[in-house]
């Protein structure tokens, strides 16, 4: 476990440290007039071991660089941007040659002043592309650079009011609708190639999604579902069938669920308070069940519509497969919900493709870890041990249906489930399941002659010393990944120290960032969200970033809410920023220029205090201009 979650904070620091390319504009035509077209560098400086792809990258291949003008400037695109020459090399991946950029670039914007500027234009380029290395790529970014045309006086010339261009010294043609997706991390394009890579895309997301908080608990249950019964044989059914109950279920439900309530539809149904309910009255009776209080007997009736030759079992994965799912729809939901989003304008099949990659690569290691149970039919007094380990994953198992409990209780803003609340059940939960692996607890099924091995009495101390671990938690200490289950700090408590963060309030955030002059930093969070509260309770405390915020107004945003507010919130989250992953972190001026963007987990506060600073200078690169 610890190096799983070693490398899963490599991969994440990896993942979202990285921002390789700075993007710059500088003006060279300074005597343009009203009506004419005016030449804009656009340059790039792009760290030494990475590239990104030139505009006249073939499609069907890796994203392409374009560029288009933000709307309400006087100003648009005249034609073709003039790029230069570029590294051409055959692509094995795409199967085509693409044309790349190192180090440095500059590309020739033209831009045309519309017929009515005056003075100066002040207009953003909005440049997506994509930055890769040898390894690996980071996901597809938009960026807003910033750009002011001085107009000078006199009517448009004739020979300024068209662009030549120099690379191909023939008229350029307007560029064609719709070249630049701002829509999210995943651009779909037409062409094989580019399904290819969707697809692949997809494959590699659902194994990152496995380093995720929420499939940590699912381990030992996966091992306790399929560790076979005394005289019970092997079968290849039993996980075929939790696998399809995964996949079945991300694919239909995902897509479902997208198309009838929309793309932030999967958001809300992860938070609904009672879908948590139900997951938690689940959880608690499965858990009684490994402690022996009572046994599921599937009616007989049931067994033989499901399995006419009479075999048996196969409900249980199935349906456990499904509970996974749903549970896992919390860490899930960044990708998810953004793939979804393409439903709206690509139809279902390509989502439903992609979630079909994705969960089939979610599904494949637990299919493989539900293989492995099989074995310990083969280890001697396998009836003895089993029945303890079975009671140890029924803790684990209560303290899974905790979280789902706080969850509706925050949906439903009971207040009930607060931090100290929490950390007690799970303080009490983890001495009761310390205490009964050293045998000092007994249960009803325990054999009253079974000794206490070297094993299961390291594994009570170990227990014992989570407990200890978890009282530090009351006085401030971190419980690292365990943070995401924890209700955010202030949850149900009344302060008398005032938030830096104005709480579910755009309108009021926005006025006080007006009154302030100061830009907004918006926190689009959510109820159900795990990452979010990685962040809330180790990064955004941190004293690294909590002394960037006093430079913004700082807001949160529920957006997985079943009330109005959410459902607007989570409206102009897609609508402004493309997207309805969630955290997303935002700052925008006071005007509603978008000035910085950061989404997903991001572990180092000091990256994350990084961000701000570097979000506030574009604020005031901007007031200068």
């Amino acid at each position: 476990m610890a190096f799983v979650l070693a490398f899963a904070s490599a991969f994440g620091g990896i993942a979202h440290a990285q921002n390789p390319v700075k993007w710059n504009a500088v003006v060279k035509t300074t005597d343009a007039r009203a009506g004419e077209v005016a030449t804009v560098e656009l340059s790039a400086k792009i760290d030494g071991k990475w590239h990104i792809y030139a505009p006249s990258t073939p499609d069907g291949g890796p994203i392409a660089t374009t560029v288009e003008i933000t709307p309400g400037a006087k100003a648009t695109l005249a034609g073709k941007i003039d790029e230069p020459k570029a590294i051409q090399k055959m692509d094995e991946g795409f199967g085509i040659e693409t044309k790349t950029y190192e180090k440095a670039v500059t590309l020739g914007v033209p831009v045309k002043l519309a017929a009515d500027a005056k003075n100066a234009i002040k207009g953003e380029f909005r440049v997506r592309y994509q930055a890769c290395e040898a390894k690996l790529c980071l996901p597809p970014k938009t960026v807003s650079v910033p750009f002011e045309i001085k107009v000078a006086a006199g009517a448009a010339r004739s020979d300024r009011q068209k662009v030549v261009m120099a690379s191909t010294g023939s008229d350029a043609t307007p560029p064609a609708a719709g070249t630049t997706d701002s829509s999210g991390p995943i651009n779909i394009q037409k062409g094989n190639g580019s399904i290819l890579a969707f697809i692949a895309t997809a494959f590699g997301a659902g194994l990152v999604a496995l380093l995720t908080p929420c499939v940590f608990p699912m381990i030992p249950i996966t091992v306790s579902l399929f560790t076979p019964k005394k005289g019970e044989k092997k079968s290849l059914a039993g996980p075929i069938v939790y696998c399809a109950g995964i996949i079945g279920t991300f694919t239909f439900v995902g897509v479902l669920v997208s198309v009838v309530f929309g793309a932030a539809g999967l958001n809300l149904f992860a938070a609904n308070p009672y879908v948590n309910l139900a997951l938690a009255t689940l959880f608690i009776v499965l858990s009684l069940n490994l402690f022996g209080a009572f046994e599921i007997i599937v009616p007989s009736s049931v067994l033989t519509r499901i399995q006419p030759k009479g075999r048996s079992g196969l409900l249980a994965p199935f349906l456990m497969g499904l509970a996974f799912t749903l549970t896992s729809f919390t860490c899930t939901v960044p990708f998810v919900g953004t793939t979804l989003t393409a439903a709206a304008t690509q139809g279902v099949w390509l989502p439903a493709l992609g979630m079909l990659a994705f969960s089939t690569a979610f599904a494949l290691p637990f299919f493989l870890l539900s293989l492995f149970p099989s074995v310990l039919s083969k280890m001697p007094r396998a009836g003895e041990w089993l029945i303890s380990v079975k009671a140890f994953m029924g803790f684990l198992e209560l303290a899974a249906a905790l979280k789902f409990l706080q969850t509706a209780d925050q949906s439903l803003k009971l207040g009930l489930i607060t931090r100290p609340v929490f950390l007690a059940i799970w303080f009490v939960l983890a001495v009761i399941a310390g205490l009964y692996l050293l045998r000092v607890i007994h249960l009803p099924k325990d054999s009253p002659d079974q000794k206490v091995g070297p094993m299961r009495r390291g594994f009570g101390l170990v227990t014992l010393g989570v407990a200890a671990w978890l009282l530090t938690a009351f006085n401030g200490g971190s419980l690292y990944d365990l943070n995401a289950y924890l209700p955010p700090r202030d949850y149900g408590q009344k302060s008398e120290v005032k938030s830096q963060w104005v709480k579910d309030d755009l309108d009021g955030a926005l006025a006080l960032a007006k009154s302030q002059n100061k830009p907004l930093l918006i926190n689009f969070t959510g109820n159900a969200c795990t990452n979010c509260r990685l962040m809330e309770n180790d990064v955004l405390p941190n004293p690294a970033v909590t002394s960037e915020l006093g430079d913004f107004v700082a807001v949160e945003l529920i957006t997985d809410g079943s009330d109005a507010k959410s459902r607007k919130f989570s409206a102009f989250q897609q609508q402004k920023f493309g997207t309805i992953a969630i955290p997303l972190y935002a700052v925008i001026t006071p005007d509603g220029k978008i000035k910085g963007q950061l989404a997903g987990l991001e572990r180092d506060p000091s990256k994350f205090a990084d961000f701000l600073r570097q979000s506030r200078s574009q604020v005031r690169v901007a007031r200068a201009n």
